[in-house]
This record gives structure tokens, C-alpha cells and sequence, in this order.
């Protein structure tokens, strides 16, 4: 992930409805942390998929093994 913010320190807590998709990794969307289709050129967006309503921690400094999902990786910790 290229644009990742190293220095946010910070995952991004969000409530997700079932559904398809897509994390912007080349830091062009106007709709971070989801991708607009303004990649044209650079990375394509990582896709995920979530089966049921529930919140999630996407990942924003890039260091996760398990992206778009934060892993602890950075050092926060997470509820």
C-alpha cells in the first residue's frame, strides 16, 4: 500500500453493511479510505467483502499483514 499515513498512528473505525469493497491504496480517492476509480494509472484497490453488519478497523498506517484490516501491528491496540 503506497500512500499508506505511516504517521496516523490511528486505524479507521468503521460500521460496514454487507457488501463488496474496495480500499484505495494509491491515495487519489476523494472517498478514502475507499477508492473512487481516480487509480487510473497506479495501483488497483484492494477488495474485501463483509457477510454481515459489523465494525471494523481498517488498517492506515500500511504495516498490517492481514489489509485492509488493522492487526495490531503499529502497536495500537484495539477494543
Amino acid at each position: 500500500m503506497s500512500k499508506q499515513n505511516t504517521n496516523a498512528g490511528m486505524p479507521i473505525r468503521l460500521t460496514l453493511e454487507p457488501g463488496t469493497y474496495f480500499r484505495c491504496v494509491c491515495g487519489r480517492s476523494q472517498n478514502l479510505p475507499f477508492c473512487d476509480g481516480g487509480h487510473s494509472g497506479t495501483e488497483h484497490p484492494l477488495r474485501f467483502d463483509i457477510t454481515e453488519r459489523r465494525e471494523v478497523y481498517i488498517c492506515s498506517c500500511g504495516k498490517s499483514e492481514k489489509q485492509p484490516f488493522c492487526d495490531e501491528s503499529c502497536g495500537v491496540s484495539l477494543p
